[in-house]
């Protein structure tokens, strides 16, 4: 009984609001984010090694480049949607190499409170949560963002290292500390333009002596 009842659901789901591709709108016949030719369209982007001090570099992947069919589920945060967020963490497992990355705490790019708060989420946790669920590792708040800062794809790009710039904040007890050392460390966030929030965070990453930090971002705009 239950499950005719849910399968009438489903139908009545499929005829009242039929699926339909993100992108160009064309009609499916399974609830996917993409229709196959779109999804085609998602090309696969090289890593990027960026370093963080003088000496060290992480590797930041990325699903792709910042392109017309991902940057309405980027921008969906602008006006306090979260389905981007689930859409982005869902491509991020299916057609990167996240699964297979040495990972044992994930670490959303934090936003500042006054902005978490108007929004009501955080678009790089709500990715990093369900990836963590999909991994089975846990999502660890590590670094606070103290300082309110513009988008950084807002600004031109010689003032986005400024704008980021001690903007960061290692939020961890002492005592704490020797848990984390000797682990890996996956930071999460959903684009990258000239990479210096990621580099911030990361350095105040380092100061737990992990064993290794690397990043993964849907987008990545260099």
């Amino acid at each position: 009984m239950v499950s005719l009842i849910t399968s009438i659901g489903n139908l009545l789901k499929f005829i009242l609001a039929p699926p339909r591709c993100s992108f160009c709108k064309k009609q499916l016949y399974e609830r996917t984010i993409f229709c196959s030719h779109c999804l085609d369209n998602i090309k696969p982007i090289a890593s990027h090694k960026l370093y963080i001090t003088k000496r060290k570099h992480i590797i930041v992947h990325a699903l792709s480049s910042y392109n017309p069919l991902l940057r309405p589920l980027i921008l969906q945060k602008r006006v306090n949607n979260a389905m981007g967020s689930y859409d982005l963490a869902q491509l991020i497992w299916d057609r990167t190499q996240f699964r297979n990355i040495s990972c044992d705490y994930i670490v959303p790019v934090p936003l500042h409170w006054t902005r978490k708060m108007r929004r009501g989420f955080n678009q790089a946790e709500e990715i990093g949560l369900f990836l963590a669920k999909k991994r089975r590792v846990s999502i660890c708040q590590l670094v606070t963002r103290f300082k309110k800062t513009c988008y950084q794809a807002d600004l031109p790009v010689k003032q986005r290292a400024q704008n980021v710039s001690e903007a960061f904040q290692l939020q961890c007890r002492e005592q704490d500390k020797s848990q984390y050392r000797g682990k890996h460390f996956v930071i999460i966030d959903d684009l990258m333009t000239t990479g210096n929030t990621l580099k911030f965070v990361a350095q105040e990453l380092l100061k737990l002596k992990p064993a290794s930090i690397s990043a993964f971002v849907a987008c990545r705009a260099i």
